[in-house]
């Protein structure tokens, strides 16, 4: 996979990459949101082992499992963060995120990013909408999420009836494809006819 975008390439990660996605997956801030990014506690060789898989999901066209792909900058082929995306087996639809080092962060270059793979994912594979979710405590994100055309759609918040208890609260956002069919895309797209609708 390999996009351009107007400062960026969103491309399959390489086996050179190993220390560029290893300095991302310990970058403080990805840390903080995402500890998990591969896994915790990753070493270099396992991060090998991501990338080698994230080429066979590529090669096999599996849009389906996760994987993350490298975002570039053009000038210097410097890998400055990277986009994930899969489909959530929680939720059953198709989410993008993306982790960039912190040296990178408030240039635009997430959301540049993201942009450019929604809209080539969404028109290759006819996908109406895709999701983003984050922890409630994430502005940057947030941010992010609303620059490159996502649109909080709610909070949501877990229960775990394994523990019983109540988890972690989330936005979930939507983008919609411009090929999307559907007329009601948010709550109050469609009109209310229900109890007190009249007064």
């Amino acid at each position: 996979m390999f996009i351009e975008t107007g400062r960026l390439v969103v491309r399959t990660f390489r086996e050179e990459d190993v220390l560029a996605l290893y300095q991302i997956a310990y970058d403080p801030d990805v840390l903080e949101y995402c500890p998990d990014l591969l896994k915790r506690d990753v070493t270099e060789a396992e991060v090998l082992e991501f990338i080698q898989d994230f080429i066979r999901v590529d090669d096999e066209n599996d849009i389906d499992t996760w994987r993350a792909y490298a975002i570039e900058n053009r000038e210097t082929g410097e890998v400055m963060g990277c986009v994930t995306f899969g489909k959530n087996s929680m939720l059953n639809e198709y989410e993008i995120g993306w982790m960039m080092l912190k040296r990178y962060t408030k240039k635009g270059y997430a959301s540049e990013a993201a942009q450019a793979y929604a809209e080539y994912f969404c028109a290759a594979y006819g996908v109406e909408y895709l999701i983003v979710v984050m922890d409630v405590d994430n502005p940057a994100s947030y941010k992010a999420a609303e620059k490159c055309g996502f649109k909080l759609f709610e909070k949501r918040t877990v229960y775990d009836y394994h523990y019983n208890r109540y988890g972690d609260d989330y936005f979930y956002f939507r983008r919609y494809s411009a090929n999307c069919t559907r007329r009601e895309r948010f709550y109050g797209d469609a009109p209310y006819s229900g109890r007190g609708a009249d007064v």
